[in-house]
């Protein structure tokens, strides 16, 4: 079995998770960005395999694109201790099971990948230009999950230091968080 990579371009539209969409369809290219060695077992983003002159053909197990993000994920966690390529394997690990209709698993990708990101903000991997980014999901994956206490006092927290689209995100998701809504919302600047 071979995938082909589609064709991707960035719109920058985004949802409330940070997730590019193009109003109601989703590119859905998260799939092809992970690859698992047939050798070894190491699940990886597709680029981060060295390239290679031979000829040869990778044949990838029939796991689905969640799992992999998954055991991705647990690599990066336990053996790299790199919470923020974790947290952000975990994240796509969500995306590609709510895309799959995995729901549970998603919650709780959703719930380990907030742990992860959680960590990569106190132990420094998470990188500099990404703070705000990942101080605004933290909050919006507590409202997914549906700790909506959580993501009140979350936002209540770092609102001030954010910048202007992001607060003003911040306040919408809060208020959905107060009806108890987990729906995705578009990303508004």
């Amino acid at each position: 079995m071979t995938r082909q990579v589609r064709e991707f371009v960035d719109t920058g539209l985004r949802n409330s998770e940070l997730r590019q969409h193009v109003y109601d369809v989703t590119p859905c290219y998260e799939p092809y960005a992970i690859a698992t060695c047939p050798s070894c077992g190491r699940a990886d983003w597709a680029q981060s395999f060295e390239r290679t002159m031979e000829d040869c053909a990778l044949f990838q197990a029939r796991s689905t694109p969640h799992l992999q993000y998954r055991a991705a994920a647990m690599r990066a966690e336990r053996k790299d201790l790199n919470f923020w390529e974790a947290g952000i394997f975990y994240l796509y690990a969500a995306w590609c099971a709510d895309d799959g209709g995995a729901v549970p698993q998603a919650r709780e990708y959703r719930r380990a990948a907030l742990e992860m990101l959680a960590k990569a903000l106190y132990d420094v991997s998470c990188p500099v230009d990404s703070r705000v980014d990942v101080e605004y999901l933290i909050g919006e994956l507590y409202r997914r999950i549906g700790m909506f206490d959580a993501c009140r006092n979350h936002f209540a927290g770092v609102i001030s230091h954010l910048p202007s689209s992001y607060a003003i995100m911040a306040r919408k998701l809060m208020k959905l968080a107060e009806n108890g809504q987990t729906d995705l919302i578009p990303f508004e600047s």
